[in-house]
């Protein structure tokens, strides 16, 4: 992470009075830790949202409301992070 985006953390926790200097250190210690992202397949990720079509979750895909990730030359997975927050507060 670069070292503008860790000041520009720490100085927009600094700004909220209820924010202590521990909780500022582990918000920046978590984005400094690299995130393993747990992809799925569409046929999971269609399971997840409710059953959904394959059609419907390429669909979404298009629009932009899920991001796929080239797993290789013929296929793409979903973060299963996004594909449950869309389950859980629905289709924005």
């Amino acid at each position: 992470m670069l070292q503008a985006t860790i000041t520009s953390i720490r100085m927009l926790a600094a700004s909220d009075p209820e924010t202590d200097d521990a909780t500022v250190e582990r918000i920046v210690a978590a984005c400094k830790k690299p995130q393993k992202r747990d992809l799925i397949t569409s046929k999971e990720a269609c399971r997840i949202l409710g059953g959904i079509t394959r059609m419907t979750l390429f669909h979404w895909t298009k629009k932009g409301i899920l991001h796929p990730v080239r797993y290789s030359a013929k296929s793409m997975r979903y973060d299963r992070n996004e594909v449950e927050l869309i389950a859980t507060n629905g289709v924005q």
